[in-house]
């Protein structure tokens, strides 16, 4: 018995609008490394405002495949350990961010960047911990929660100020209608 599965195609425009989203992934991510170094090789998370706000304006399947895509540039340009480790906290980060909007309908932008945040540092830090076969690295988990606080907070922030910058894009609207189209 052969199992089949189903997968929707990307429509022109959506693909021309997610290479623009990765183009500023990757955008971000070059700004973010121009900055000092942070204490155990934390970021600040730029580039999670444009996963975020894929998430919540053109749909998850975008922005899962985006998340997909940044880990899979990790994984070229930096290494097998920095895409694992990319794409499990970027895919779990979104996961929760995903089923807590879903699950609480009033959650806020702030509060769902926080607990990706979060999540997504956690996720990297077990990963960590387990590919080095040690529980030492869990020592820094309260240090980590920390960080996922202060770097969802200003992910959550620049996601409020870029929100108003594309209310009138013709791109996002094109996405939009895309995505309710597809979805009835």
């Amino acid at each position: 018995m052969k199992l089949k599965l189903k997968m929707k195609k990307f429509t022109l425009r959506e693909t021309t609008t997610l290479a623009l989203m990765l183009s500023m992934i990757f955008v971000l991510s070059i700004i973010e490394g121009m900055f000092p170094p942070l204490p155990f090789h934390m970021r600040f998370g730029l580039s999670n405002v444009v996963t975020m706000y894929a998430l919540f304006f053109i749909g998850k399947r975008a922005a899962f495949t985006l998340a997909a895509l940044k880990s899979l540039s990790i994984l070229v340009m930096r290494g097998p350990i920095a895409g694992l480790l990319s794409l499990s906290g970027g895919v779990l980060s979104l996961l929760v961010i995903a089923l807590l909007a879903a699950a609480w309908r009033s959650a806020s932008y702030f509060l769902l960047s926080i607990a990706g945040a979060v999540t997504h540092n956690m996720t990297q830090l077990l990963v960590a911990s387990w590919l080095t076969s040690t529980n030492l690295l869990l020592l820094l988990l309260p240090v980590m929660a920390v960080a996922g606080i202060l770097a969802g907070s200003l992910t959550a922030v620049l996601l409020r100020v870029v929100m108003p910058l594309f209310k009138n894009a013709p791109v996002r609207d094109a996405a939009v209608k895309d995505a309710r189209s597809s979805q009835t």
